[in-house]
Order: structure tokens, then C-alpha cells, then sequence
């Protein structure tokens, strides 16, 4: 079965800037090389919607949501401990539930 999710299209032309991202072009290293052969600009962090979750030894059962600076600073982050990353992709969710598999 093939699924076809209406996104919304990237942006077109130059350039692009997205505030404390920076600003981004459609040539090299963006654009125009043999691994990014389309030159398609990143669409906005808004259209994206990324969101973090955080899974400690505190909470293994359910993550939380970090949205800003001060929610690091009230969930169970400790910076002295190792932190792994799980990057899920681009056409995939965290609601899956493998994601909370691999944290445990």
C-alpha cells in the first residue's frame, strides 16, 4: 500500500533564512552536489514541526516533551550522564512505539 501524505512544498529559488538556523542556498553544499542533487531549499522548522522527547532512567515508561529552555531545566536531564539520540526520519513519527523499545 503507498500513502501519500499532503506536506507542504519547499521553499523555491536562492535562499532561504530561518532566524538562529541561518540562512541556507540552493548551491553547494545545499544544493547541486551528488548527494543533494535537487538543490530544494529546507522547508521553515514550523512546517516541520520537530519535537524532542526525553526518556530517562526517572521516567523509562514515557518520555517528555522538551519545548524550551526551561523545560530541560524541570525534566529529568542530567548533563553529566550520556545522552543518545534517536532520529526517527523524515517521513516517520515518534508515535510509533519502537522508538520507546530502543530507549529501553
Amino acid at each position: 500500500m503507498l500513502a501519500v501524505l499532503p506536506t507542504p512544498p519547499p521553499p523555491v529559488g536562492g535562499s532561504v533564512c530561518y532566524g538562529d538556523l541561518g540562512c541556507f542556498t540552493d548551491e553547494p553544499p545545499w544544493g547541486g552536489t551528488a548527494e543533494r542533487p535537487l538543490g530544494l531549499l529546507p522547508m521553515s522548522p514550523e512546517a516541520i514541526n520537530t519535537r524532542y522527547f526525553l526518556v530517562t532512567r526517572e521516567n523509562p515508561d514515557y518520555f517528555q516533551e522538551i519545548i524550551s529552555h526551561s523545560s530541560v531545566s524541570t525534566s529529568n536531564f542530567k548533563p553529566n550522564r550520556k545522552t543518545r539520540f534517536i532520529i526517527h526520519g523524515f517521513v516517520n513519527t515518534a508515535e510509533r512505539g519502537w522508538q520507546m523499545e530502543m530507549c529501553q
